[in-house]
């Protein structure tokens, strides 16, 4: 055999080998994104179950005492005016909890990729917090500026947007820098 036909041979070998190996890569690089999609996926699927079981455990009036669910029932429909001071104080620690939830949801980017899905469940989340009275009469005092503290967290001006819109819709008063503009 001639010289130039073995090194084309061997080129020929080589080229074959390498375009092997590339195309084991590609198949390898596919399931690596598959299996990168499915967990990603399952990720979601546990946060959505998390939050679904703090949700419950948070706004569920069985969860507890008589007690507590007179002092929501009073400042669902009364707001803090109907509460003395130690009931404030525990729908206070209630109502920190159910938005340190939602603030987190965000933060971990909760519909992140679906832009309007992400507003739409986001007001509705907030809808229920706001259809307490109390949490409405604190927003601009305490609710607000805890999600302002949080942008230092993470980029919360879309929740800020949200809370802000909503909160102006409900009570049909605008937001200006945390007071009430008539």
């Amino acid at each position: 055999m001639d010289t130039e036909l073995i090194g084309f041979l061997s080129q020929l070998v080589t080229g074959i080998a390498t375009l092997l190996v590339a195309l084991v890569l590609v198949f390898q690089l596919r399931n690596q994104s598959r299996q990168l999609k499915i967990q990603h996926q399952d990720s979601d699927n546990r946060m959505s179950m998390d939050i679904l079981s703090i949700f419950e455990k948070t706004f569920i009036p069985h969860n507890y005492t008589d007690e507590f669910v007179d002092i929501m029932y009073r400042a669902h429909n009364e707001g803090i005016s109907g509460l003395s001071d130690k009931e404030l104080w525990a729908f206070r620690q209630w109502s920190i909890v159910a938005n340190r939830r939602l603030v987190t949801e965000w933060r971990l980017g909760r519909f992140e990729n679906r832009q309007q899905a992400q507003k739409q469940y986001f007001r509705t989340q907030y809808s229920y917090f706001f259809a307490y009275k109390a949490n409405l009469d604190e927003y601009l005092t305490r609710i607000r500026p805890r999600i302002i503290g949080s942008q230092q967290l993470a980029d919360s001006q879309g929740i800020l947007a949200i809370t802000d819109e909503l909160y102006e819709e409900i009570t049909g008063q605008q937001v200006n820098n945390g007071e009430k503009k008539l």
